[in-house]
């Protein structure tokens, strides 16, 4: 059989029959060197999927990512840099030193090592306000929001910059988890789809010579290999005819120096993982 001429699409035609619990899934199931194999044929049913399906918009959405962080850090930096000016302003312009020394202490209390966290890092930005936000008592609270500025109080401006540091945090969180994301063959399609053709037909291999030691009977035989046959067989007119797609349309794997496996099973090893 060669199983090097299938299309990804006959692959997945044969294995999908293998898989399903309403066709032939109970027979493997029901063979003792047979069944073992099942994880493995899903896998490779999986990777030939996976390795053709459109690459998925990640630089599209780290973009729009980056973008949110931009804004977002911007309204972070300047509530952050308003709440200290003014803090420092009002101990600056108060005249009992009590007062002073209240606006100070909040200051000190939100500021603990000044502004230097705004050129930190989105993430330690975010960390900086749960540390702030856990050091404000309720009395300073109460201070801050006896404070007025422009459109309302100190404290929803502090509030302001507390919400915009959250949401850096999980902005930044949504970026780690997008470039940590196993995109199959995203970088390197052709690869990635012969190293699933490759996979596939490793097992493919496997479970026919397991289905020969199992000795099953005819019919079981039969209805196990009929998938396979009759693409296969598809597969084989195609190649004799010399036509470049079968009969729905799929384009054949390449032959020769396209990467396409050399053998029944293999190709080269530099096409192998």
């Amino acid at each position: 059989m060669a199983l090097k001429d299938l299309s990804p699409r006959q692959m997945v035609q044969i294995t999908a029959a293998w898989l399903d619990p309403e066709r032939e899934r109970p027979l493997l199931v029901s063979l003792k060197r047979c069944a073992p194999l099942i994880d493995d044929i899903e896998a490779a049913h999986d990777g030939i999927l996976k390795s053709h399906r459109p690459p998925k918009k990640a630089n599209d959405e780290l973009a729009a990512i980056q973008q949110k962080q931009i804004a977002t850090d911007q309204v972070h930096d300047r509530k952050a840099r308003g709440a200290h000016a003014v803090l420092t302003g009002f101990a600056d312009l108060a005249d009992d030193p009590e007062d002073a020394a209240i606006y100070l202490e909040i200051r000190d209390q939100l500021f603990a090592d000044g502004l230097k966290f705004i050129s930190a890092s989105y993430s330690d930005e975010a960390g900086e306000v749960k540390l702030a936000r856990d050091r404000l008592t309720p009395e300073s609270k109460a201070a801050l929001k006896a404070l007025p500025t422009p459109g309302g109080n100190l404290l929803k401006a502090v509030q302001a910059w507390f919400a915009a540091g959250d949401e850096l945090g999980k902005l930044d969180a949504q970026r780690v988890h997008l470039e940590a994301q196993d995109r199959p063959g995203a970088a390197d399609p052709r690869g990635g789809q012969l190293r699933a053709r490759n996979r596939w037909i490793k097992v493919m291999r496997s479970v026919l010579q397991m289905l020969e030691l199992e000795e099953a009977d005819a019919e079981t035989t039969r209805r196990l290999l009929a998938p396979l046959d009759r693409e296969t067989a598809k597969a084989e007119r195609r190649r004799a005819s010399g036509k470049e797609t079968d009969a729905e349309g799929v384009a054949p794997p390449a032959a020769g120096g396209t990467g396409e496996p050399a053998t029944d099973g293999e190709a080269p090893a530099a096409g192998v993982d």
